[in-house]
């Protein structure tokens, strides 16, 4: 009972970091507009901000305006909930959703009993909060929110040692000097942890080179290739300590309990991170070394691997066990390529001598051979093309009977229809609409006169006996639209093009 009751007021400290998560959550989206949007994930959405203020914050150091989060969410809800809006209605939501994770400007709070005060208890703590830096709004994330990502995931795409260096400086900028030294201790625990797995992996090396050389590189591409950032991280640190005890030497009278003790801290703070700054630099030179360790391992095998001779019948018995015929390369190849060294045997020199050749030539019969055509890869690719191009181009001519009028987004839909959405996914269908955007005006009566370009040669194939009376005397014209993007997806943009029948 004692150990609850003496322990119960840290613990629900410690829970705080979670609430805001799941208020938001519970809150969702049911009361806006009637529950319009509520299938859209708020914790999904909270998150994934949060990464945003990591990346911005404690990476880019800077602020996050308004207009960036509205831009990072507007592109959340295109991307995964499909929701093109209008510019009034995306406002809208994108507002609602901010205001629900800044809490209206309000910390979360929540009420619970602490039993060794015998009272209700309230804890209150914000995710986002807000600085003026040259008369503008920046939002920044607090190292609680930043404790509670760390939480949801084990970091394996980014650095460890870096993130826990960015809640230290948040712990520092806090003044908790005492929480900052458990996160130094987590930062020196981590480098040993690397320190270790190097000597494991060259123990692997020592008698399994492919799984060390597999193991090694793992270990560069997650851990050894963040060293210049971290370090920068240390030194960012070790001054903003610098500076919080300077400040509080200035500020506090030397004579208080409180000053004495964050002193104390703060000394024992710069103690810590000087032997992590230590210990990195050692691991530095851990992983150089154990660069060139494999580096001389790899070289040793492979020299070894090297033979004199080849054993035909190994790699027969070898090519049987996997029943793949292309290793019969390696039986044939050499066999193939010898070079025979030719030589006149002296005793046939009498037969030279008296060699009577025939006074008549025998002739040569020549025999005819049918030859084959083969195509490049180029020449593969050109039918290819052609052939959707004139596709299109039929559609495209058959719509501009039907419809006289139309945008090319309208078109897209036209195909999307008759192709089932995969025609927007295709690099030829883009090619053929850069190809007919290079001209403003279309008269497919005149174009055995007037044929300037490969794609006009495309257009009179399509002129065929049996469509030449439907589209010979069509004429349009193609006029583009630069003001009206077509968003085909996250990453790729077409201008909109008008196409119009002119009788």
């Amino acid at each position: 009972m004692d150990e609850i009751i003496s322990e119960h007021n840290e613990r629900m400290q410690n829970l705080k970091k979670y609430y805001p998560f799941f208020k938001i959550r519970e809150i969702s989206l049911d009361l806006f507009q009637e529950g319009k949007y509520n299938f859209i994930d708020m914790g999904y959405i909270v998150v994934a901000s949060l990464r945003l203020f990591i990346e911005e914050n404690n990476f880019n150091d800077t602020g996050v305006s308004f207009e960036k989060f509205s831009r990072f969410t507007t592109e959340i809800l295109k991307r995964d909930y499909n929701l093109y809006l209008d510019e009034k209605e995306n406002s809208l939501l994108v507002n609602y959703i901010f205001e629900k994770i800044i809490n209206d400007g309000k910390p979360f709070s929540y009420n619970y009993f602490d039993p060794a005060q015998k009272k209700q208890m309230s804890s209150r703590i914000k995710l986002i909060e807000s600085k003026i830096l040259d008369n503008t709004i920046r939002y920044y994330i607090t190292s609680e929110a930043i404790e509670f990502y760390l939480d949801t995931k084990e970091i394996k795409d980014e650095s460890k040692i870096s993130i826990q260096q960015i809640l230290l400086s948040k712990m520092i900028e806090s003044k908790n000097f005492k929480g900052g030294i458990e996160v130094v201790k987590r930062i020196n625990n981590e480098v040993s942890k690397l320190m270790q797995r190097k000597n494991e992996i060259l123990n692997i090396l020592s008698y399994n080179v492919a799984e060390g050389i597999k193991e090694a590189d793992e270990l560069f591409n997650n851990s050894m290739k963040w060293f210049d950032e971290e370090q920068g991280l240390f030194d960012k640190n070790r001054k903003l300590i610098e500076i919080a005890l300077e400040r509080m030497e200035e500020n506090e009278s030397h004579n208080t309990e409180d000053f004495l003790k964050n002193r104390e801290y703060i000394y024992n703070l710069e103690t810590e991170i000087k032997r992590a700054i230590s210990k990195h630099s050692a691991l530095l030179n851990s992983s150089t070394d154990l660069k060139i360790k494999s580096d001389e391992i790899i070289k040793k095998v492979t020299l070894n691997k090297l033979r004199m001779s080849f054993d035909f019948k190994t790699v027969y018995q070898r090519t049987l066990l996997l029943d793949n015929a292309s290793l019969l390369a390696y039986l044939m190849n050499p066999l193939l390529k010898i070079k025979f060294s030719k030589t006149f045997n002296l005793k046939n020199t009498d037969e030279l001598l008296t060699y009577r050749p025939n006074n008549e030539e025998d002739i040569e019969e020549v025999t005819t051979y049918k030859e084959t055509e083969y195509k490049s890869l180029d020449d593969i690719e050109e039918e290819r093309i052609a052939s959707n191009f004139i596709i299109f181009m039929n559609l495209l001519m058959k719509f501009i009977l039907e419809k006289g009028q139309f945008s090319l987004r309208e078109f897209n839909l036209y195909l999307a229809g008759k192709f089932k959405g995969d025609i927007l996914k295709n690099g030829d269908y883009y090619s053929f609409i850069l190809h007919i955007a290079q001209k403003n005006y279309y008269d497919l009566s005149k174009l055995d006169v007037d044929e300037k370009t490969i794609f006009d040669k495309i257009i009179i194939n399509i002129l065929t006996p049996e469509n030449r009376y439907e589209f010979i005397g069509l004429k349009f014209r193609v006029i583009p639209m630069p003001e009206d993007v077509i968003e085909i997806s996250s990453l790729f943009k077409i201008t909109n093009i008008k196409f119009e029948r002119v009788k």
